[in-house]
């Protein structure tokens, strides 16, 4: 089995198209969907159904999908003066029935044999587990050897060991078009794939990655996509210029 693992799209359709067709030509079984696809970027419609089409079999509700049902049901979106609500509230207004409704499909947790999934930490659910502590701190609340999460937008591995009664922790970083990782039979591993749709790691190239199960191996990889495009349909949709700027930069 080998899985696409895709997470924080927020809406940006160009990046999620090139991510799509370069994991097609490398191939895979199943999508694993790590949440948020709505915010930020103006594609909302077309990429949720895009990603509905995908029929991922691991669906986690991103902060960002929960706020934007959060406004359809008439709850605390509304008034907000962030640019997050701003959008979101947009975006709630876009959303054909159907796209909802499979935004409802998503789910906080997933557990398999080996590998699980969140969005963010599984101490508290929008925790940005984004340092050595705080993947300290949920390691041992996994179930499994492996957990994948999205939501900080950094591509980047968190792997503990133990050697007797010593911990020994290793932080890998990934920012290479492609890197291979292991995960070490007797660690226990947090995953992050990177963003498809706003990446920040000063790199502005989508990130993704592919998950063979049998050999416990992900692949990571970076995409080029057509960053002006995506600039363009902010402007035009009259969306926050921060939002159009911060991608070619990477931030």
């Amino acid at each position: 089995m080998r899985y696409l693992v895709l997470s924080d799209v927020h809406a940006n359709l160009p990046a999620l198209d090139a991510v799509l067709l370069h994991a097609q030509q490398r191939g895979y079984d199943e999508v694993m969907f790590l949440g948020d696809a709505v915010g930020y970027y103006p594609h909302a419609e077309e990429v949720v159904q895009r990603l509905a089409d995908l029929q991922p079999r691991v669906r986690i509700m991103g902060n960002h999908d929960a706020m934007l049902l959060d406004i359809v049901d008439g709850g605390r979106g509304r008034g907000d003066a962030s640019v997050v609500f701003e959008v979101l509230e947009r975006h709630a207004g876009q959303l054909s029935e159907a796209s909802v409704g499979f935004l409802r499909t998503f789910r906080p947790h997933h557990v398999d044999h080996t590998w699980e999934a969140a969005h963010g930490a599984l101490s508290r659910q929008w925790e940005y587990l984004a340092t050595l502590a705080s993947a300290q701190a949920n390691v041992t609340l996994m179930s499994t050897r492996l957990l994948f999460v999205g939501h900080t937008h950094h591509p980047r591995v968190y792997a503990q060991a133990k050697h007797g009664q010593q911990e020994l922790w290793r932080t890998v970083t990934f920012r290479e078009n492609r890197v291979s990782y292991r995960v070490p039979p007797l660690a226990r591993v947090i995953a992050n794939p990177g963003a498809v749709g706003q990446p920040r790691d000063q790199v502005p190239l989508a990130a993704y990655a592919l998950f063979d199960v049998p050999t416990m191996t992900i692949d990571f990889h970076r995409v080029e996509f057509d960053v002006m495009a995506v600039q363009s349909a902010v402007r035009a949709a009259g969306y926050p210029e921060v939002l159009a700027a911060r991608l070619a930069v990477g931030r």
